[in-house]
């Protein structure tokens, strides 16, 4: 049976996910008995403070999700590959990790993502949503097949660090810029969707129960 390691780091982040199969492709993402993983577009962590989508086409493993007071972990995925073809389209195989913990000051550099994992940090990309780093190893434990160099990156939500990974098939256009390119639009979606997230619990709050209010005013009048 394959395990899936989530490694919560403090608030640094570094380890994010490692996991290993004997299944080819994508495999580790199914149910110990084989049966696809369950499906979601979308999971809230770090007590509802961040939640987590991919683009279209790709899709949160329920069966992956750790939800913690400070943070949590999701796995995003191919929509067709998780539900084993039932939904979605067919989209370009590859997985991101996401992994959120309580922020410091600052989000973790990538050079020191790269020396806390032991590896050699080859490219950078300043992006929009993320600063991207790709790593030259580490990412063949992703699953069967998967390429060592893989992208990384932090960025800061709120009183969250946001901690994010990507692994991709040897061989996958998403082994190159087309990874960082990937990663900059999961981290938009995060930032757009947790702040959406936000405004509505914050609307909520704002929201006087009628009951409330009416008695508020009666107990309130000055001509009792």
């Amino acid at each position: 049976m394959t395990k899936i390691c989530v490694a919560l780091l403090g608030a640094t982040l570094l380890a994010g996910c490692d996991a290993s199969g004997n299944a080819g492709g994508l495999a580790f993402l199914e149910t110990p008995d084989g049966t696809p993983a369950p499906v979601i577009t979308s999971a809230r962590l770090a007590n509802g403070q961040v939640t987590v989508s991919g683009p279209e086409g790709y899709c949160v493993d329920a069966s992956t999700l750790r939800r913690t007071p400070a943070g949590g972990f999701a796995a995003i995925a191919s929509c067709n590959i998780l539900s084993n073809g039932q939904s979605g389209p067919i989209v370009e195989p590859v997985l991101v990790t996401v992994t959120v913990g309580r922020a410091g000051t600052d989000a973790p550099g990538l050079e020191d993502l790269a020396n806390a994992l032991g590896t050699e940090l080859t490219q950078t990309r300043e992006l929009s949503a993320v600063n991207a780093g790709r790593m030259a190893s580490g990412g063949q434990t992703a699953f069967q097949g998967s390429d060592p160099r893989h992208w990384r990156g932090t960025f800061i939500l709120g009183n969250r660090v946001v901690g994010l990974a990507l692994y991709a098939p040897q061989g996958s256009p998403f082994v190159g810029a087309q990874g960082a390119a990937f990663l900059n639009t999961v981290s938009s979606r995060i930032r757009a969707s947790s702040q959406v997230a936000q405004r509505s619990a914050e609307q909520s709050q704002a929201t006087t129960d009628p009951l409330a209010a009416q008695l508020g005013r009666l107990f309130g009048r000055r001509d009792l």
